[in-house]
Protein backbone atom coordinates (compact mmCIF):
# COMPACT_ATOMS: atom_id res chain seq x y z
CA UNK A 1 0.00 0.00 0.00
CA UNK A 2 1.46 3.41 -1.42
CA UNK A 3 0.94 5.71 1.24
CA UNK A 4 2.72 9.41 0.74
CA UNK A 5 3.50 12.03 3.57
CA UNK A 6 0.79 14.36 2.54
CA UNK A 7 -1.54 12.12 2.93
CA UNK A 8 -1.50 11.89 6.21
CA UNK A 9 -1.82 15.76 7.38
CA UNK A 10 -4.51 15.70 10.02
CA UNK A 11 -3.08 15.36 13.61
CA UNK A 12 -4.86 13.55 16.38
CA UNK A 13 -4.88 12.48 19.28
CA UNK A 14 -4.63 8.43 20.46
CA UNK A 15 -6.33 8.25 23.69
CA UNK A 16 -6.36 5.73 26.11
CA UNK A 17 -8.91 4.21 28.91
CA UNK A 18 -8.07 4.37 32.71
CA UNK A 19 -10.53 3.06 34.99
CA UNK A 20 -10.48 5.21 38.07
CA UNK A 21 -10.38 3.93 41.81
CA UNK A 22 -13.53 5.59 43.13
CA UNK A 23 -17.05 3.75 44.04
CA UNK A 24 -18.39 4.97 40.94
CA UNK A 25 -15.77 3.29 38.38
CA UNK A 26 -15.27 6.20 36.08
CA UNK A 27 -13.50 5.84 33.19
CA UNK A 28 -10.81 8.61 32.34
CA UNK A 29 -9.31 9.01 28.74
CA UNK A 30 -5.57 9.89 28.56
CA UNK A 31 -3.39 10.63 25.81
CA UNK A 32 -0.80 8.24 25.07
CA UNK A 33 0.53 10.32 21.64
CA UNK A 34 -0.35 12.59 18.79
CA UNK A 35 0.27 11.69 15.51
CA UNK A 36 -0.85 12.60 12.02
CA UNK A 37 -3.49 10.47 10.05
CA UNK A 38 -5.17 10.52 6.65
CA UNK A 39 -9.11 10.69 7.00
CA UNK A 40 -11.81 9.73 4.87
CA UNK A 41 -15.00 9.37 5.37
CA UNK A 42 -17.28 6.39 5.61
CA UNK A 43 -20.64 7.56 5.81
CA UNK A 44 -22.89 10.52 6.73
CA UNK A 45 -25.97 8.42 6.76
CA UNK A 46 -28.79 10.53 8.94
CA UNK A 47 -31.94 8.71 9.60
CA UNK A 48 -34.81 9.31 11.97
CA UNK A 49 -35.52 7.12 15.08
CA UNK A 50 -38.46 7.89 17.69
CA UNK A 51 -39.27 11.37 16.54
CA UNK A 52 -35.72 12.26 17.01
CA UNK A 53 -32.94 12.59 14.07
CA UNK A 54 -29.54 11.41 14.94
CA UNK A 55 -26.10 11.60 13.26
CA UNK A 56 -24.29 8.70 12.18
CA UNK A 57 -20.43 10.19 11.89
CA UNK A 58 -18.48 6.84 10.75
CA UNK A 59 -15.18 7.98 9.46
CA UNK A 60 -11.54 6.12 8.76
CA UNK A 61 -8.28 7.67 9.41
CA UNK A 62 -4.92 5.83 8.22
CA UNK A 63 -1.66 6.03 10.84
CA UNK A 64 1.49 4.46 10.37
CA UNK A 65 1.97 1.08 12.60
CA UNK A 66 1.36 1.13 16.21
CA UNK A 67 0.95 -2.42 18.40
CA UNK A 68 -0.52 -0.96 21.11
CA UNK A 69 -3.76 -0.05 19.65
CA UNK A 70 -6.94 -1.45 19.87
CA UNK A 71 -10.94 -1.06 20.14
CA UNK A 72 -11.11 0.25 23.49
CA UNK A 73 -9.16 3.47 22.37
CA UNK A 74 -10.72 6.96 21.13
CA UNK A 75 -9.38 9.22 18.52
CA UNK A 76 -9.48 12.69 18.40
CA UNK A 77 -9.74 14.90 15.63
CA UNK A 78 -9.76 18.39 16.23
CA UNK A 79 -13.15 18.58 18.96
CA UNK A 80 -14.78 15.39 17.71
CA UNK A 81 -13.61 12.28 19.77
CA UNK A 82 -14.40 8.77 17.83
CA UNK A 83 -14.87 5.65 19.07
CA UNK A 84 -12.41 2.94 17.45
CA UNK A 85 -14.98 0.55 15.61
CA UNK A 86 -12.26 -1.65 13.97
CA UNK A 87 -8.58 -1.81 13.40
CA UNK A 88 -7.36 -3.15 10.52
CA UNK A 89 -3.39 -4.07 10.02
CA UNK A 90 -3.94 -3.91 6.33
CA UNK A 91 -2.57 -7.30 5.62
CA UNK A 92 0.06 -7.45 8.87
CA UNK A 93 2.42 -5.71 7.03
CA UNK A 94 3.46 -3.30 9.95
CA UNK A 95 3.24 0.06 7.93
CA UNK A 96 0.06 1.09 7.99
CA UNK A 97 -3.19 0.62 10.54
CA UNK A 98 -6.49 1.79 9.50
CA UNK A 99 -8.92 2.70 12.11
CA UNK A 100 -12.84 2.92 11.48
CA UNK A 101 -14.21 4.96 13.79
CA UNK A 102 -17.64 6.61 14.68
CA UNK A 103 -17.99 10.10 16.77
CA UNK A 104 -19.25 9.47 20.14
CA UNK A 105 -21.34 11.93 21.92
CA UNK A 106 -21.67 12.24 25.97
CA UNK A 107 -19.12 10.14 27.89
CA UNK A 108 -16.12 12.97 28.23
CA UNK A 109 -12.85 12.61 27.17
Amino acid sequence: MAIKAGDLRHPVDLLKPVSGSDSRRTTSWVKQATVYAGKSDVSGREFYQAHAVNAEDVVTFTIRWRDDIDVTWRVKHGSTVYGILEVNHLGYMRDYLRLKCRSVTGGGV
